[in-house]
């Protein structure tokens, strides 16, 4: 596969959100004046931007010098957090809802060997730990999205909502042909982090139900 058919579709994604979260933020600070005009969907426009890039963002390590393909720092939900950092939790949670349908395909390979495998740099392939570390990472990106979420006013919230479900339907309508098993994993995950945060999941319970 060569860098201008292969690398650069998984490429033009990521810069195509970068671009969108650019403008958003540019027009907040440089024309706030007309920016009043569309301030009240920011949110879900910077949502929207973090999805658009996130959807393809893991597979960007083909392009990247040093990088296997499926490399455990690109295939994680570590690339979601960074946006925290900065106070952008919007791209954060965007990134991570991409980011999650991503790994949901990711997760059935036609079998766990090769290129299925997640690697890391100096470490090498972390073998049948791959579908474990997948799991685990599709549900930081549900953390994240968890995290974000509450930072929005209603109007905000139900525009995110849109987002969501447009950019998932669309994801599987036309990336995924086997859509049953990601999907059950995307359920699984956000059931998960649900019962974690509504206080009905914990160490402890776990503990005790294996105890």
């Amino acid at each position: 596969m060569s860098f201008d058919s292969g690398c650069m579709r998984h490429i033009t994604s990521p810069l195509a959100g970068c671009l969108l979260a650019a403008s958003v933020l540019a027009g907040r600070h440089y024309f706030p004046e007309y920016f009043q005009v569309i301030a009240r969907f920011e949110s879900a426009l910077l949502f929207l931007a973090g999805l658009i890039a996130g959807i393809r963002l893991p597979d960007i390590d083909l392009a990247l010098p040093g990088f296997s393909h499926r490399s455990g720092i690109t295939h994680s939900c570590l690339l979601a957090v960074l946006p925290l950092m900065f106070n952008l939790p919007f791209i954060a949670g965007g990134l991570a809802l991409g980011i999650a349908l991503h790994l949901s395909s990711d997760i059935q390979p036609k079998s766990w060997s090769g290129g299925a495998l997640i690697k890391f740099p100096i470490l090498g392939s972390i073998g049948m730990f791959s579908p474990l570390w997948i799991l685990l990472n599709i549900v930081g990106c549900f953390v994240v999205l968890f995290h974000t979420l509450p930072q929005e006013h209603e109007t905000g919230r139900w525009a995110i909502l849109a987002v969501m479900l447009t950019g998932g339907g669309w994801y599987f309508l036309n990336e995924e042909k086997k859509r049953l098993f990601p999907l059950m994993t995307l359920a699984f995950s956000l059931l998960l982090v649900h019962q974690y945060r509504s206080g009905q999941l914990s160490v402890e319970i776990v503990i005790q139900y294996f105890a």
